[in-house]
């Protein structure tokens, strides 16, 4: 805390700490100075705590090259981060290469897999703190799907790395079979093994997402059509099987469905989306895991146009539309971005640089949480 009494004779320090919670980082690290109990508040768990739930909410982009495609321009940043203004703040600030890939982002830390070597970042852009976190290495070189995320059950932020020997990925998509599991944890600085056997049969999508401190894969079995979602409780340490929810009916060739996993509310959700090929249109359904049963949402289109889901953001769905075309004798592919409102029906595209790259989307808050070894205070 602050020391007792009042900290200027003029306003206590209660109102002041309630009006310190609600500052951006950039004047919380300016005020750092004006004395040794501010500089203690704003390293206590306490604050951090409390100052990240008044946090912002930003929408992450990062740009991916397509593969096959002739990039005519590079882009002037890997990511694009857009504000509730509806306008692009500071995208110098998150910047890393494109080979690089965000794992996932939770508390204003993000998790980055550098492609060039083997090593991870856990990374604060806002207080430009960073912390690198090196691979096991292993005899048999593997293919690995990442997650990340934070328990408040432990206190404690961890990385999950889950292999696959590269020998089966290569020789045969179709049975891919996890090796091992690995986990990481910011409080510990050091990986351990956990057991990993009920994935055995299973193959994993790449893309993670967390909620409620666990985080959860697509996955299938033996039988393509059977969908499963692999959850990992980051407090327990442990894997489980969750069956997805109740498929489409079946289509004609000219439709088609996937599915996307989302968090709706800190609830684990699936966008089902479907299109029609024929007619260039497209629907989304937003299935939800109310106490362990799969509850639909809503559902929304069809719409003039192909739309693919990439994630929630302040209860409106992001998307993203692809626009082909040729430049000389290469196909062209431009993405557009564009936030959906599922109760107004209302379009807004998004101000972000139309080009020739795949998008993911993550939400980040600003925040002081460190990336040293830590304690949350709840």
């Amino acid at each position: 805390m602050v020391g007792n009494g009042n900290s200027n004779g003029n306003l206590p320090n209660d109102i002041m700490i309630s009006i310190l919670k609600r500052l951006p980082v950039k004047s919380l690290f300016r005020f750092k100075c004006v004395s040794k109990d501010w500089f203690n508040l704003f390293n206590s768990p306490y604050f951090i705590s409390h100052h990240l739930q008044y946090s912002t909410l930003f929408l992450l982009f990062q740009r991916i090259p397509l593969p096959n495609l002739n990039q005519s321009q590079s882009p002037s940043s890997s990511s694009c981060l857009i504000g509730q203004d509806f306008k692009v703040h500071n995208p110098q600030l998150i910047d890393f290469a494109l080979t690089d890939k965000i794992i996932g982002s939770c508390n204003g830390l993000l998790c980055v897999k550098h492609t060039n070597n083997h090593m991870l970042s856990i990374w604060n852009p806002a207080t430009r703190e960073i912390r690198q976190v090196l691979e096991i290495l292993h005899d048999i070189k593997s293919f690995s799907y990442f997650g990340f995320g934070f328990s408040p059950i432990v206190n404690d932020y961890k990385v999950v790395r889950i292999s696959v020997p590269d020998e089966d990925r290569i020789l045969d998509l179709d049975d891919i079979r996890v090796s091992r599991a690995e986990v990481f944890s910011l409080t510990s600085g050091s990986w351990r093994e956990i057991d990993a056997t009920i994935l055995q049969t299973l193959n994993l999508m790449f893309n993670s997402v967390t909620a409620n401190g666990v985080m959860f894969w697509q996955a299938f079995g033996i039988d393509p059509d059977a969908e499963f979602v692999v959850s990992f409780d980051i407090g327990r340490e442990m894997f489980t099987l969750l069956e997805g929810p109740p498929p489409p009916p079946s289509t004609s060739l000219t439709h088609s469905h996937t599915n996307v996993l989302a968090v709706h509310n800190n609830k684990l959700a699936m966008f089902h989306y479907f299109i029609n090929g024929s007619s260039e249109s497209s629907s989304i359904e937003l299935w939800v895991l109310e106490a362990e049963r799969w509850v639909k949402q809503y559902s929304v289109g069809p719409f003039s146009r192909i739309l693919y889901p990439l994630s929630i953001w302040r209860d409106e769905i992001v998307c993203r539309e692809e626009l082909h075309g040729r430049v000389d004798e290469y196909s062209k592919v431009e993405t557009v971005l564009s936030l959906f409102n599922p109760y107004s029906n209302e379009l807004k595209k998004l101000p972000a640089q139309r080009d020739e790259y795949y998008y993911v989307s993550f939400n980040y808050a600003e925040s002081i949480v460190p990336v040293a070894n830590f304690h949350h205070e709840q």
